[in-house]
């Protein structure tokens, strides 16, 4: 059987209330007997703290305990009159109690009237109050059956004159150790009863109020659940409300995140699609047309017609070749053979390589400072070499001629930074941090001849991304633009 998440969040706040509600009887239920235990004590103690005052003026009047001792209903008058009890012990120090049969010699005991068959000797008193223990200064029990002292309470009996106070004999209690008393055991028993009464009732308020909090736990739950639904079937413009600020708020406001995270590449994956068939369409459309012009006849089938179908091929095989590598470098499956490389090195000898081509096009070359001494980076040459070839193809591509670009170099202990800024035309702000985004350019109808397919800059991004660096754009001195390449170095690795 399969329980919601509401039935076992209500059975768990049901059972830990339930649990502790026990635990609270439980243990107010022996704090209430013991109390109660000790309250009867002490009342007990205070008595016979009374009693003893009693005792030593009977010591005074009868000048010691012989005249008691031998008066033993006095005794028991003194008895009655301070704890109620109506007959005095049974026994005597040194005697033994008179036969069960023979009821006599107590006091106010009625003899039995009739032959029945008497109590049984092993049952246990009546409860009620025991009398206390009277012993001499010498600890010698006087009335009283035999008992441990050790087992006792002793109340001293204390006559006080004038001048000193002589210790004449003690008050002996033995200490409840549980209640015996009809009244004391009802009222325990009453106590006990309304205990187990408001201990139900807790647990009955519980239950009632564990259901609407339990729904209310659930309800942001079947909000992420039914969000999650929605989130599967594709719809991600899903949306929780975030009603607070707790973990499943929390939970709320991530889902959120990634619905929105979703929806964005949801829209870039279309575009992405979208600009590709574009890219791809163009050329292949040249393509097809300049076929059928020379099929039809409208145009000859000379060197200038195969030029023209192989600078069309050429600019399809690059964008493929470029579509390709960005694709490679998203999932990381660009081979990369890294090692200690001279970064000067390979930035010199691929601006050797464009040199003529920077030439032509009218743009110069600035290096500040010269780009000659030693800096080691752990890297891949082949790869940082088409990094470099990117940002010069970009500038080739956009720079008015005549422009310039100027390259230059700082270092650090942890790093070095390169920067490229070219002349004029520049871009806006808003534009800038648009640059490293596949398929993206400036001018969208700029030919795609001159101005590539706007795949350069992205796999630039990702080229520095994978040897753990860093580039971005802004604004040059020059009236184009600056970017700027950071790489860690190898430590200890520049040399003058």
């Amino acid at each position: 059987m399969v329980f919601s998440i509401r039935i076992k969040l209500f059975s768990t706040l049901l059972l830990a209330v339930s649990c502790v509600v026990l635990c609270m009887y439980l243990v107010m239920q022996w704090s209430f007997d013991r109390g109660f235990l000790n309250y009867i004590n002490k009342q007990d103690r205070q008595i016979h703290e009374e009693f003893a005052k009693v005792m030593a003026d009977e010591w005074v009047h009868s000048e010691g305990w012989q005249a008691l001792k031998n008066n033993r209903r006095r005794w028991g008058d003194l008895l009655a009159s301070q704890f109620g009890i109506s007959a005095p012990p049974l026994h005597e120090r040194g005697l033994r109690p008179p036969p069960r049969h023979n009821p006599p010699g107590t006091f106010n005991q009625t003899r039995p009237n009739n032959n029945k068959q008497l109590p049984d000797r092993n049952r246990p008193p009546p409860p009620g109050p025991k009398p206390p223990f009277l012993l001499d200064e010498n600890k010698t029990i006087i009335f009283g059956r035999k008992e441990r002292l050790e087992d006792l309470i002793l109340y001293p009996i204390t006559v006080v004159y004038p001048n000193e106070s002589k210790l004449v004999g003690y008050l002996g209690q033995v200490p409840k150790k549980e209640l015996t008393d009809q009244l004391d055991l009802s009222f325990v028993k009453q106590q006990s009863n309304t205990f187990m009464l408001v201990a139900g009732l807790m647990v009955l308020i519980s239950m009632l109020a564990a259901l609407p909090i339990a729904a209310h736990l659930v309800k942001p739950i079947k909000r992420l659940m039914q969000g999650t639904q929605k989130l599967t079937s594709g719809q991600y413009e899903t949306n929780i409300p975030i009603t607070s600020k707790d973990e499943l708020g929390q939970l709320s406001k991530n889902f959120n995140s990634l619905a929105h995270t979703l929806k964005e590449n949801e829209k870039a994956r279309r575009q992405w699609v979208a600009d590709i068939s574009h890219e791809l369409r163009t050329p292949l459309a040249v393509l097809k047309g300049e076929i059928e012009a020379i099929q039809d006849g409208i145009r000859t089938a000379n060197s200038d017609a195969i030029n023209s179908l192989h600078s069309e091929v050429e600019h399809l095989n690059r964008l493929i070749g470029d579509l390709y590598e960005l694709s490679m470098s998203d999932i990381g499956a660009l081979n990369y053979q890294k090692q200690n490389i001279n970064i000067y090195e390979v930035l010199n000898a691929t601006l050797d390589s464009f040199k003529f081509e920077f030439e032509q096009q009218k743009i110069k070359l600035v290096h500040k400072p010269p780009l000659t001494q030693a800096c080691f980076v752990y890297s891949d040459a082949t790869r940082l070499k088409q990094l470099f070839s990117n940002l010069l193809k970009n500038t080739l591509r956009y720079t008015d001629a005549p422009g310039e670009l100027h390259i230059e170099s700082e270092t650090t202990d942890k790093e070095i930074q390169l920067h490229f800024k070219d002349s004029a035309p520049g871009v806006s702000q808003q534009e800038l941090g648009l640059l490293f985004e596949r398929l993206y350019r400036v001018e969208a109808s700029r030919n795609r001849a001159l101005g590539g397919a706007g795949l350069g800059l992205s796999i630039c991004n990702n080229i520095v991304n994978a040897h753990d660096g860093n580039i971005y754009a802004q604004a040059s001195p020059f009236g184009g633009i600056w970017i700027t390449v950071t790489l860690p170095l190898i430590q200890n690795s520049t040399r003058n």
